[in-house]
C-alpha cells in the first residue's frame, strides 16, 4: 500500500490542517468526493483512457483508495496510482492492478513447466486480462490442458482462444462478456430483470450465463424468479444493461436456475476481475 505523506491529520473522512497562525480548518472530503476527482483527473490522460475504462475500477473507503483490475503496462499501473496519491483526502492507495505482461509470463511459465504442454510452442497473448493462446497440438487433450493451464492463474479474466487442433479448423474466438451484478437485463418486449448471480466455467474463466432476477405476475399476484440467461443471446452489454438479441425468447422464457447444479464457487478460488465470492456460480458439468 502506498502511503501518502502530508501535514494533515486524519479522522475519518475529515481531515484538519493546521493554519500559520495555529488555528484549525475543517476539510471534508467524503469518499464519494475523492472518487469523482480521482476518475476527472483520471480521464485527462488520453494514454489511459484509451485503455478501456471498465477493464478497472476505483473504490474508495475513508479515504483509503483501492485500485483493482487490468491494465496493458506498467507504466499504466503507476500513472493511475500517481494520479490517486496526488487528489486532496487521499490517506492511501493499495494498488492491486495487474499488467498484462506479468500475466503473459506467469502463463508461458507455467505452460513451460506442465508436463503435457511443454514440449509445444504456445505464444500467449494478452490483452485486459483476456488471454488468448495460439500455437497447434496433436489433439483435444491437449489443447483443454492448455486451456485449464492458462485458466489456473487466479488473475486470468478469461481464456478466449486456444491452440488449434492439427487437421483441424481453427476455432471461433470466444466473445469477452462479463455482465456485472445488478446491472439491469432487457428482452425486446421491454420485460426488465436483475444480474444477481453469474455462472463460470472454471477452466476457461468465463461466463456462460447470467442469473436474471425476475418479477412474474400469477394469479394476480407478483412472484420473482431467477432464470438462466446464456451469454449467446445477449447483442449488449455494458456496466449498466444487458439487452437481448431481438430473435431471442423473453426473459421468462428461459429455464430457471436449479441453484443445486450450479454451486457458489469455492472460498479458495479467485474470480476472475470484476467478480467477488459469492456473486459467482460454476456451471454444472464441475
Amino acid at each position: 500500500m502506498t502511503k501518502r505523506h502530508t501535514q494533515f491529520v486524519f479522522n475519518g473522512d475529515r481531515r484538519k490542517m493546521i493554519t500559520p497562525n495555529n488555528k484549525q480548518v475543517s476539510l471534508v472530503y467524503s469518499d464519494d468526493n475523492i472518487l469523482a476527482e480521482i476518475w476527472k483527473a483520471i480521464r485527462q490522460y488520453e494514454e489511459i483512457r484509451a485503455l478501456g475504462m471498465d477493464s478497472f475500477s476505483i473504490s474508495v473507503l475513508r479515504g483509503f483508495v483501492l485500485l483493482s483490475g487490468h491494465v496493458s503496462k506498467k507504466y499504466h499501473r503507476d500513472l493511475v496510482e500517481e494520479i490517486a496519491c496526488s487528489q486532496p483526502g487521499v490517506h492511501a492507495v493499495q494498488n492491486k492492478l495487474v499488467v498484462d505482461s506479468d500475466l503473459t509470463l506467469q502463463i508461458a511459465g507455467s505452460l513451460a513447466k506442465d508436463v503435457r504442454t511443454l514440449q509445444f510452442i504456445l505464444p500467449v497473448g494478452c490483452s485486459h486480462g483476456w488471454i488468448r493462446l495460439g500455437g497447434e497440438v496433436p489433439s483435444h487433450e491437449v489443447q483443454l490442458a492448455a486451456e485449464e493451464i492458462a485458466g489456473q492463474v487466479p488473475f486470468v479474466r478469461g481464456v478466449l482462444s486456444r491452440p488449434k487442433v492439427i487437421g483441424e479448423n481453427p476455432e471461433t474466438e470466444r466473445r469477452a462478456i462479463q455482465p456485472r451484478i445488478k446491472s439491469k437485463i432487457y428482452d425486446y418486449n421491454r420485460q426488465e430483470g436483475v444480474v444477481t448471480h453469474v455462472v463460470i466455467e472454471p477452466r476457461s474463466r468465463l461466463v456462460t450465463h447470467a442469473v436474471a432476477s425476475v418479477s412474474d405476475f400469477h394469479d394476480g399476484k407478483s412472484v420473482v424468479h431467477e432464470y438462466l440467461i446464456p451469454v449467446e443471446a445477449m447483442e449488449v452489454v455494458n456496466q449498466e444493461n444487458i439487452i437481448l438479441k431481438r430473435n431471442r425468447p423473453p426473459l421468462n422464457a428461459y429455464p430457471r436456475i436449479e441453484l443445486s447444479n450450479y454451486p457458489l464457487a469455492p472460498d479458495d478460488w479467485q474470480p476472475p476481475y470484476p467478480y467477488e465470492l459469492g456473486f459467482v456460480r460454476w456451471t454444472c458439468e464441475q
